[in-house]
């Protein structure tokens, strides 16, 4: 839920563009178990 409302800080279009470049690249200290973008959209 983090990661979702995280992601209409300026300068990301979509929630994949901040998933993929942000979340997924520098914040899997912060979230550990970290799933891919995919399932995370079958989840939701």
């Amino acid at each position: 839920m983090t990661i979702i409302i995280a992601c209409h800080q300026p300068g990301y279009r979509d929630l994949k563009t901040y998933y993929i470049h942000l979340v997924y690249r520098y914040l899997t200290n912060e979230f550990p178990e970290l799933i891919s973008y995919t399932r995370m959209l079958r989840f939701m």
